[in-house]
């Protein structure tokens, strides 16, 4: 089974690490102490013409809500980069800690079919399990989990069963202090495929 690394990054300094490690796939975002913000145009050009792999974070606010207005310009965002060579889009909206299906059927209407990445609202979820199936019937791509409230290597039982019941449907990618040290051990334990995180395929 091939593992693949994306590298969470917010600098140009960042990008040219995970292409000389060569992650597989680079996350940009901004405000990383913020849990990922939108990346900037700039960093985003960066990121293309250095790399054709690609996808980028919507947010623009710490919590996973949204009002009209704000998904408002979030389409804009995504529909302007929908015509690049972006690979895809990270995004997560709950409403009453339950996904809030409408702004993310709202959101995938603009993406042109580029990847579409649930991220990490998804362990809010009171129910992950009837959250996989949501996803599923959206039509999201792939699935940022921790597999709980804490770090991925606490929560290996939960990956596994969570990947089981996910299983040809929809792609789990494991985050939450994922590192070189320790992604492969999370993958022996859970046979999940992805990896996220910021200490990913930068030198050690």
């Amino acid at each position: 089974m091939k593992l693949i690394r994306e590298a969470c990054v917010e600098t140009k300094a960042q990008i040219d690490n995970a292409i000389k490690n060569k992650a597989e796939q680079i996350e940009l975002c901004s405000r990383l102490d913020l849990g990922g913000y939108t990346p900037s145009d700039e960093l985003i050009q960066y990121s293309l013409d250095n790399s054709l792999n690609t996808i980028m974070m919507i947010r623009n606010r710490p919590d996973y809500t949204t009002s009209w207005w704000n998904t408002f310009k979030l389409k804009r965002i995504i529909k302007k980069y929908a015509k690049t060579k972006i690979q895809g889009f990270v995004f997560g909206f709950l409403k009453n800690n339950e996904i809030d299906k409408k702004t993310v059927k709202s959101l995938l209407k603009v993406t042109g079919g580029k990847e579409t990445i649930f991220h990490m609202a998804f362990d809010e979820l009171q129910d992950p399990k009837a959250g996989i199936d949501t996803l599923v019937e959206l039509g999201i791509t792939r699935i940022l989990t921790k597999g709980g409230k804490t770090p991925a290597m606490n929560n290996l039982e939960q990956l596994k069963a969570l990947n089981e019941y996910a299983k040809g449907r929809i792609q789990l990618i494991v985050g939450g202090s994922v590192a070189e040290e320790n992604y492969k051990a999370i993958a022996n334990a859970t046979k999940i495929q992805r990896y996220h995180g910021r200490k990913l395929a930068i030198t050690l």
